[in-house]
Protein backbone atom coordinates (compact mmCIF):
# COMPACT_ATOMS: atom_id res chain seq x y z
CA UNK A 1 0.00 0.00 0.00
CA UNK A 2 2.64 2.36 1.10
CA UNK A 3 4.49 1.54 -2.56
CA UNK A 4 0.88 2.72 -4.36
CA UNK A 5 0.92 5.85 -2.05
CA UNK A 6 4.64 6.54 -2.85
CA UNK A 7 3.93 6.20 -6.67
CA UNK A 8 1.28 8.38 -6.71
CA UNK A 9 2.54 10.81 -4.58
CA UNK A 10 5.23 10.77 -7.44
CA UNK A 11 3.72 11.14 -10.64
CA UNK A 12 1.53 13.85 -9.53
CA UNK A 13 4.96 15.75 -8.28
CA UNK A 14 5.70 15.31 -11.45
CA UNK A 15 3.32 16.06 -13.62
CA UNK A 16 3.69 19.46 -11.43
CA UNK A 17 7.07 20.25 -12.68
CA UNK A 18 5.53 19.69 -16.40
CA UNK A 19 4.29 22.33 -18.94
CA UNK A 20 1.00 22.37 -19.00
CA UNK A 21 -1.14 22.66 -22.03
CA UNK A 22 -4.74 23.72 -23.49
CA UNK A 23 -7.31 21.24 -24.58
CA UNK A 24 -5.77 22.20 -27.66
CA UNK A 25 -2.65 21.43 -27.27
CA UNK A 26 -1.53 24.67 -27.16
CA UNK A 27 0.18 27.09 -24.83
CA UNK A 28 0.31 31.28 -23.35
CA UNK A 29 3.48 31.56 -26.29
CA UNK A 30 1.80 29.41 -29.10
CA UNK A 31 1.37 32.46 -30.97
CA UNK A 32 4.43 34.16 -30.29
CA UNK A 33 6.85 31.15 -31.45
CA UNK A 34 9.36 31.99 -33.71
CA UNK A 35 8.46 35.51 -34.44
CA UNK A 36 10.53 38.59 -33.49
CA UNK A 37 9.12 40.39 -30.40
CA UNK A 38 9.99 44.58 -31.16
CA UNK A 39 9.92 47.33 -28.73
CA UNK A 40 9.88 51.01 -29.85
CA UNK A 41 13.42 50.91 -27.97
CA UNK A 42 15.04 48.18 -30.00
CA UNK A 43 14.89 45.72 -27.32
CA UNK A 44 14.14 42.00 -29.38
CA UNK A 45 12.43 38.65 -27.52
CA UNK A 46 12.27 35.51 -29.29
CA UNK A 47 10.69 32.26 -27.93
CA UNK A 48 11.97 29.49 -29.53
CA UNK A 49 10.32 26.06 -30.26
CA UNK A 50 12.55 24.20 -28.32
CA UNK A 51 12.19 26.28 -25.17
CA UNK A 52 15.28 28.54 -25.54
CA UNK A 53 14.52 32.49 -25.31
CA UNK A 54 16.68 34.53 -28.12
CA UNK A 55 17.01 38.21 -29.17
CA UNK A 56 18.89 41.14 -27.81
CA UNK A 57 18.57 43.77 -25.26
CA UNK A 58 20.85 47.27 -24.62
CA UNK A 59 22.93 45.84 -27.90
CA UNK A 60 23.22 42.57 -26.41
CA UNK A 61 22.64 38.42 -27.04
CA UNK A 62 19.61 37.37 -24.74
CA UNK A 63 19.75 33.88 -23.91
CA UNK A 64 17.55 32.00 -21.65
CA UNK A 65 14.53 29.41 -21.53
CA UNK A 66 10.88 29.91 -20.54
CA UNK A 67 8.47 27.30 -20.00
CA UNK A 68 4.72 27.67 -20.82
CA UNK A 69 1.55 27.20 -19.91
CA UNK A 70 -2.20 27.35 -21.83
CA UNK A 71 -2.10 31.43 -19.68
CA UNK A 72 0.73 31.60 -18.49
CA UNK A 73 4.85 31.99 -19.33
CA UNK A 74 7.89 32.15 -17.74
CA UNK A 75 11.37 33.19 -18.62
CA UNK A 76 14.72 32.65 -17.08
CA UNK A 77 18.07 35.29 -18.47
CA UNK A 78 21.65 33.28 -19.10
CA UNK A 79 22.83 36.62 -20.67
CA UNK A 80 21.98 40.33 -20.81
CA UNK A 81 24.10 41.59 -17.78
CA UNK A 82 20.73 43.41 -16.51
CA UNK A 83 18.50 40.16 -16.33
CA UNK A 84 20.94 37.83 -15.95
CA UNK A 85 19.34 35.10 -13.09
CA UNK A 86 15.87 37.03 -12.90
CA UNK A 87 12.42 34.98 -13.82
CA UNK A 88 9.61 36.60 -14.93
CA UNK A 89 6.46 35.02 -14.98
CA UNK A 90 3.84 36.76 -17.20
CA UNK A 91 0.66 36.43 -19.44
CA UNK A 92 0.61 37.59 -22.41
CA UNK A 93 -2.12 39.54 -23.55
CA UNK A 94 -2.31 40.25 -27.80
CA UNK A 95 -3.74 42.61 -29.78
CA UNK A 96 -3.59 43.17 -32.91
CA UNK A 97 0.58 42.68 -33.97
CA UNK A 98 1.03 43.91 -30.48
CA UNK A 99 1.98 41.92 -27.44
CA UNK A 100 2.08 42.97 -23.59
CA UNK A 101 3.17 40.77 -20.58
CA UNK A 102 1.49 41.10 -17.24
CA UNK A 103 3.66 39.92 -14.47
CA UNK A 104 2.62 38.53 -11.25
CA UNK A 105 3.59 41.72 -9.53
CA UNK A 106 1.28 43.69 -11.20
CA UNK A 107 3.32 45.45 -13.39
CA UNK A 108 3.28 45.38 -17.61
CA UNK A 109 5.79 44.94 -20.10
CA UNK A 110 6.78 47.57 -22.68
CA UNK A 111 4.67 46.77 -25.87
CA UNK A 112 6.07 44.18 -28.18
CA UNK A 113 5.29 44.52 -32.35
CA UNK A 114 4.99 41.00 -33.33
CA UNK A 115 7.07 40.41 -36.23
CA UNK A 116 7.80 37.70 -38.59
Amino acid sequence: MKKIFLSAVFMLALAACQTTTGADGGSAVDGLVGKRLVAENGTVFVFNRNGTMGGSLDGEPVVGTYKASETEVCSSYTSTQSIVGRTFCSKPEISGDTVVFNRRDGSRSQPYKIGG
